[in-house]
Formats: structure tokens, sequence, C-alpha cells
């Protein structure tokens, strides 16, 4: 018997799209074109468009995830980020999230917890026996390195201040999944050009190589439905999912 049942878990990692505004500190990276019938034509770039060219481009993309300009994931791997808690509390809590103009959205992938560890998502780690001041070197592309005596390079992705003063952010208890493929090209044309140069080489997980089963989406409105089943539709018959 399972020692797991409680209220308070589940077995999904939850993956939400926010709105987001390409002129501010907390920017994302998106190509001009992207992709047949994805166009957007303004800086500000809502929750359902985000859901909607994951699903069309078959791919959660990764981030740095920027705040005031500044990358907040350590290490040098870009990272998709998941927040673990049960479907109903993330819908209770994004509503009275969003009532406060809080950064969250309720358009959302599902996504299988086990299934995701087996692709190399993980828990991430708040804080370090070293109270909080690891320090760390920027590197050419803005990234933040711990010191790997503190924590090894490849874990790096996985650590969280603990600074409850401030902002205490353990009530997301939160998963990241690590991009580990090659970003050298990625990085170079972003500070060339500013954004990346199409959706292809733009880093994530990408549903088409992997084998995730009992997958779902969240939408909040009714009248979201009929266009996001289209979406699914669509990548079933091109095979993309099956």
């Amino acid at each position: 018997m399972k020692n797991n049942i409680r209220f308070d878990l589940s077995d999904y990692l939850i993956h939400f799209f926010r709105d987001v505004n390409l002129e501010t500190g907390s920017h994302i990276y998106l190509p001009e074109h992207c992709g047949f019938n994805n166009q957007r034509h303004a800086c500000f770039i809502d929750a359902k468009y985000l859901l909607r060219l994951s699903l069309r481009s078959h791919k959660i993309f990764s981030s740095w995830s920027y705040r005031n300009g500044q990358r907040t994931v350590y290490g040098d791997s870009p990272v998709v980020c998941f927040t673990d808690m049960p479907i109903a509390a993330y819908l209770e809590t994004g509503v009275r999230r969003l009532e406060r103009n809080e950064k969250i959205g309720l358009y959302a992938i599902v996504l299988p917890k086990e299934q995701m560890f087996n692709y190399g998502a993980r828990p991430v780690i708040y804080g370090l026996d070293e109270h909080n001041n690891a320090r760390c070197s920027q590197g050419r592309y803005g990234e933040r390195i711990l010191d790997e005596t503190a924590l090894p390079l490849i874990e790096q992705y996985r650590y969280v201040t603990y600074v409850p003063g401030k902002i205490d952010w353990t009530h997301e208890r939160e998963w990241r999944w690590p991009y580990r493929g090659d970003i050298n090209n990625f990085l170079n044309h972003i500070k060339e050009y500013g954004i990346p140069e199409n959706i292809e080489s733009t880093p994530g997980f990408d549903f088409r190589s992997s084998e995730i089963s009992g997958a779902g989406i969240i939408v909040p409105f009714a009248e979201d439905i009929p266009t996001v089943a289209h979406d699914i539709l669509t990548l079933i018959d091109r095979g993309v999912i099956g």
C-alpha cells in the first residue's frame, strides 16, 4: 500500500502559462515569427496564446525565469518549471493570486509526475547548508554560477534561495526539468539580435520526442475548449501524440 494518501499531494506536475510583456524585465524569449498561423502583433502576450503556441509547437519552452532583467535560475541550463500541487488547490490559489495581480495564470499543461521524473524533472532545493550565502559568479550570457563546492553545476538549476522575510517560494513546491541540449547557437543569436532565430531552435520539452501518456490541459473558460481541443486533435492527426 502506498504511503502518499494525503489531500495535499498530487500525481501530476502543473506547468502554467501567464500573461507576459516582452518589454519588461520579466520577459521570455520568442522569435519574431512563431510559425504558420501563430502570428503575434504586440509586446503583450496573453497566457492562452502561449498555451496554444506550446501545443502547436509540441514543446513547453525552457527559460531562466528572468526577473528585473536578471536570471533567477542558477547554472547554465534553461528549465521548464512546474508546481506540485493538487489541481483543485492550483485553481483556488490561481484565482486568488490573479485577484492580487500576481504572476500566475489559469492556462496550464498537466503532466504525470512519475513520468516527468523519468525524463529528468526534479524538485527544487530550497537553500543550502551555507545559510543562503552561496556566492555566485556571472557568465558571458548572464549565467549565475554557484561555487561547485557548494553545489555541482549539473544540479544548480534546482537551487532556490530561501529568504522567507522577503518572498517565500516554498508554497509552490516547485519542480524543474532542465534542457540538456546544445544552446550555444540559441544564445549567440539572442546576443546578436535580441530574439531567438525560430521556434525549432528554442529549447524546451518536446512532446514529439517523448512518450508521455496521461497528460491534460487546464483552461479557465468553457469557450476556450473548442480552440484548444482543435489544437490537440491536430497533434493527433499529425501523429505527434497518440
